[in-house]
């Protein structure tokens, strides 16, 4: 059972330096053969400033910095028993390889609800990036389901 004393508690802030070879990962294996994302000439000529970020991108440096399983353990919930709920983001600056983000990630709400085979708490929770200049880049959204 998640621990709901963590509601609205922020976990202490994560930097991930954006990897332009990660970058390139993650869109080989979605399988997305849009130029933009692969070539920097293709990405210029449409008016980025160099390769931006894919739009799941932000996937990266939570799982590659192991934010999650330290905030999963944090919150008491039983690893065993998570599912991806759902994701979502909201970019307010375009992303670059270089780019230094820090995340800041807090407990947005834990609820419980009735499934089918059993109940289950859905945990909420939203990462705040921002770039090396301190301006907010990435506003993401994720849910975590336990089942019970």
């Amino acid at each position: 059972m998640a621990d709901r004393s963590k509601i609205n508690h922020e976990f202490p802030p994560f930097t991930y330096e954006v990897e332009r070879g990660k970058m390139r990962e993650l869109v080989q294996a979605i399988g997305d053969d849009n130029p933009i994302f692969l070539d920097k000439e293709a990405a210029i000529k449409e008016g980025y400033k160099d390769i931006p970020a894919f739009p799941t991108f932000a996937t990266v440096p939570m799982n590659w910095s192991n934010t999650l399983l330290s905030i999963i353990s944090d919150l008491k919930i039983n690893f065993a028993m998570v599912l991806h709920g759902e994701e979502g983001y909201e970019y307010l600056q375009e992303i670059y390889p270089g780019d230094v983000l820090t995340g800041k990630i807090r407990v947005v709400s834990i609820d419980e609800k009735a499934g089918k085979s059993g109940s289950m708490d859905l945990v909420k929770l939203e990462t705040m990036y921002t770039n090396q200049r301190n301006e907010p880049v990435l506003k993401a959204n994720a849910l975590i389901v336990e089942r019970k």
